[in-house]
């Protein structure tokens, strides 16, 4: 189910964007696992734990790379671990390339969310007043990826069947004629949409979505939320300086309060989607 995705566009969008700003831009760890958890549990919902946790585990080379990289070019620090070529490999380094990977982390499983919820027919009545154009190359680019990923595994199918070449033969074989395709595809778009008159008068929407009670409970929640989130943020009381030495801002009630909303923010998708998943099965079973 994706339940969540009924709600009106503009409270869908503010949601993503309270969520981006937050996961993006603030360093501390507690807001990035509470950030990546929920990403997690809604994508889980959204599609299968079992998707999910392969999802996942894919990234874990990835952050493990990040982490050891940032040491090995930033050298500030004042806990040297060891020393590669008289260049200090410090544990201060370590711990912020860590953070950096998990801040890569919430804001790729947050958009793999936000492509699943978030569909063209959203956008291009989101921003097509606004500007057409753009709104219409933005909602093209978010099928282009997936679409782009589906053709290419069903081409490594077939050449896997057909010919047994080596490996790089055959991944550079499929990405050649993906390409082809792309290329093929977006001449026979923009020639259909030139012969339909696209940009040739004024530009109309159509726009099935009416802002609705839940809209409004949505939207006020999710505002009350976030301004409770960025009260300590703003106040400096869950700031974390990471050079020379890792130093915690004391924490108070704010901070408190401030973690405990971000973490119903995350998770408030997540069980919505739940939520309606059980009512949907309760009342299938009453059938």
């Amino acid at each position: 189910m994706k339940a969540f995705s009924n709600f009106h566009p503009v409270v869908i969008f503010i949601y993503f964007i309270a969520v981006f700003s937050v996961s993006m831009f603030i360093q501390n760890p507690v807001y990035l696992i509470t950030s990546l958890t929920g990403a997690f549990l809604f994508l889980c919902v959204l599609n299968t734990i079992k998707i999910s946790i392969i999802s996942i585990l894919k990234y874990i080379p990835f952050t493990i790379l990040i982490t050891l990289l940032n040491p090995l070019f930033s050298h500030s620090g004042a806990t040297p671990l060891f020393f590669i070529n008289d260049n200090a490999f410090t544990l201060e380094a370590l711990i912020y390339g860590a953070v950096l990977a998990l801040m890569i982390l919430c804001v790729i499983f947050w958009f793999k969310s936000f492509n699943i919820i978030f569909n063209s027919e959203k956008i291009l009545f989101l921003f097509g007043k606004i500007s057409p154009k753009i709104s219409l190359i933005f909602s093209m680019a978010l099928h282009f990826i997936p679409n782009f990923s589906r053709y290419f595994n069903e081409v490594l199918s077939v050449q896997k069947k057909l010919q047994p070449k080596s490996k790089l033969k055959i991944y550079i074989s499929c990405f050649s004629a993906v390409i082809t395709h792309s290329l093929e595809t977006s001449v026979d778009t923009s020639d259909s949409m030139s012969a339909r008159g696209h940009s040739t008068g004024r530009v109309t929407n159509f726009g099935r979505f009416r802002f609705k009670t839940n809209d409004f409970i949505l939207l006020i929640s999710v505002i009350i939320l976030t301004l409770l989130t960025y009260i300590a943020i703003v106040m400096g009381t869950t700031k974390i300086v990471y050079y020379p030495v890792i130093i915690f801002s004391n924490s108070d009630i704010s901070s408190l309060i401030s973690y405990v909303a971000f973490t119903i923010l995350c998770f408030l998708p997540g069980i919505y989607e739940i939520k309606e998943d059980l009512k949907w099965k309760h009342l299938i079973s009453r059938i």
